[in-house]
Formats: C-alpha cells, sequence, structure tokens
C-alpha cells in the first residue's frame, strides 16, 4: 500500500512539473544561398596589398569558383553545405553569422576544405522561424599577408610570359581568343596537340616565397576541344642546394571536358618539406596525346596564391 501511495505521489508530482514546463519551439529559420554567392571584393586591392596589378590581373585574382559554404551562427559550427543550398538555423531575431567559401582540393569532391585565403563574410540578420532569408551576395577579401608569386598568367600580354617548353623545340602556349563563349573578348592560352605534336612539358617561372607559408594554391581554369576526356598533369620540379639534380614530384591528374573548369591543387606540402634546401620551384603542366585528329587544351587565370 505504501509503494502505491508513493507511485501515485510520483507520479502527480512529475504531471506537475511538465506541465509547468513550457513548450521549446524547435521551428528552424532558414539561410538560402546561390551557388555564386560568394563574391571577392576588389575594391582598394592594390592600396591594401602595396601592389600595381593592371585589371586583368585583378580580374584574375578575382577569379574562383568557391563550391561549399561553411557556416558559423553565434559563435557555432553550424558545418560543411555544398552551393547552392539552403541552411536551418534554430535561432530567431538578430542573428551573427559568419560564411567561409570553401573548394574542391584537387578537383576531388572528398576534399572540401575551408579556402584558407580570403575572410568570410560576416553578417547581422533579422531571423523568424518558417521564415527562409535569401542571400544574393557574400562580399569577402583576401587577408592582407596573402600573396601572388611570380606566376600570375591571363595571357593578354605578350610581355608577361610565365610559362615556357622545358625544351626549345617543345610544345609551348599560343595566345588566342576564347571562342567556346562568344561574349567573351579576352585571350587564353591554348596547346595544339595532334600527329607529330603530341607531347607537351610545360615549366613556369620559378616560385619565390618571402617567407616560409602556411598555405600554398595553383589555381587555373583549363577546358578541352575533344570530344573525350583529355588528362594532363601537375607536379612540381625542386631545385636543391644540396645536389645537381633537379628531383620532380607528381601532383594531380586533371581530366579536361569540354566545358571551363577550376581547379584549386595544393602544393603545400611540397613546399614545406623541401624548403630547408631547396633553392628554387617550378610548376610542370605535361602530357601526351594518342589520337591522330588535332585537339586543342585551353588554359586560363593561372595563378599561384600563398599565406
Amino acid at each position: 500500500m505504501k509503494h502505491r501511495i508513493y507511485f501515485i505521489s510520483l507520479c502527480l508530482f512529475l504531471a506537475c512539473l511538465f506541465g509547468r514546463c513550457k513548450k521549446i519551439d524547435l521551428t528552424a529559420a532558414y539561410i538560402s544561398l546561390g551557388k555564386d554567392v560568394f563574391q571577392i571584393d576588389m575594391t582598394n586591392f592594390n592600396l591594401e596589398h602595396s601592389t600595381y596589378y593592371d585589371d586583368e590581373a585583378l580580374n584574375c585574382i578575382a577569379s574562383q569558383n568557391f563550391s561549399d559554404a561553411w557556416v558559423f551562427v553565434n559563435g557555432k559550427d553550424l558545418g560543411t553545405w555544398e552551393l547552392p543550398c539552403e541552411i536551418p538555423i534554430l535561432a530567431s531575431g538578430k542573428t551573427n553569422i559568419i560564411i567561409y567559401p570553401g573548394v574542391k582540393m584537387n578537383g576531388s569532391s572528398t576534399s572540401r576544405p575551408r579556402y584558407p585565403f580570403v575572410d568570410g563574410g560576416h553578417l547581422t540578420l533579422d531571423l523568424q522561424p518558417g521564415e527562409t532569408t535569401q542571400i544574393d551576395k557574400i562580399p569577402i577579401k583576401y587577408y592582407l599577408p596573402t600573396q601572388f608569386n611570380e606566376v600570375l598568367e591571363t595571357f593578354e600580354s605578350i610581355a608577361n610570359q610565365y610559362f615556357e617548353a622545358t625544351d626549345s623545340t617543345g610544345i609551348n602556349f599560343q595566345r588566342m581568343m576564347e571562342t567556346h563563349d562568344p561574349t567573351s573578348h579576352h585571350q587564353v592560352g591554348v596547346l595544339t596537340l595532334g600527329a607529330g605534336d603530341s607531347i607537351f612539358n610545360i615549366q613556369s617561372h620559378n616560385l619565390n616565397f618571402n617567407r616560409l607559408p602556411e598555405a600554398v594554391f595553383l589555381e587555373m581554369d583549363f577546358r578541352c576541344d575533344a570530344a573525350t576526356t583529355q588528362t594532363f598533369n601537375v607536379g612540381m620540379f625542386i631545385e636543391k642546394s644540396t645536389t645537381s639534380i633537379i628531383s620532380y614530384e607528381p601532383l594531380v591528374v586533371v581530366n579536361a571536358s569540354n566545358e571551363w573548369k577550376k581547379i584549386y591543387i595544393n602544393l603545400t606540402q611540397s613546399v614545406l618539406r623541401n624548403h630547408t634546401y631547396a633553392t628554387a620551384y617550378r610548376v610542370l603542366l605535361s602530357g601526351e596525346y594518342e589520337g591522330s585528329t588535332p585537339i586543342n587544351l585551353y588554359f586560363d587565370n593561372i595563378k599561384v596564391v600563398y599565406l
């Protein structure tokens, strides 16, 4: 009987306790991000970075294809989201949000780090549960220590040629107007491959670093006019003070399709593991075409950026 009275008393207590509790509203607010939501703000770039880049170089620096958004809400990590996306947020009223861009490293969908060279977009939004806030543009800026190395190839000026064939008879970039996009009026670099000219090995100028970098990326746009996919290789030549032999480190095999793509290639580990004895680094683009009908490989906006 005592146990029964205790049980009934416990039930009445719990009923009173939960009856007094307010229900928690778990209705989320949403923010909607488009595929091209990030825009690198180049306003006053030369002044802020103490540089003298012309308009073509500034356009090259601003060129990007960010694939992801890294989202922080009121200081809490909300994870990484592939663009475009709608993101649920359990917050209401004035909300502080920071959104950083992310990339597909080395062209791989399985390696998607945050892009390390820019600050995130800092937003303060008035969120309401059940409502969606559309964000059309997130201006972002390069961190001030970010630098662009000796390679910043736009293919617009003959005076600035940052690549050369590894031998005097080899294939090198030819400069011609972009034809894939009829609205485009700028030049690109072209490698014509066919019978007799099927192998290319093109190296960049030396990459010079005025400090030990935290991160180094090679970025470029590319496409191929072949009906089937053509591959090319990206690697690094490294000269060292301890040997007369130039070492080569392969990095990525790239598939070039008919549509323009951008790739972010991580040079960081190649630079860091060799920095003690390295006297020079050079990027090498190489490949071979086995068909008989000539094809073209197109490149644009090739740059090396480091922090």
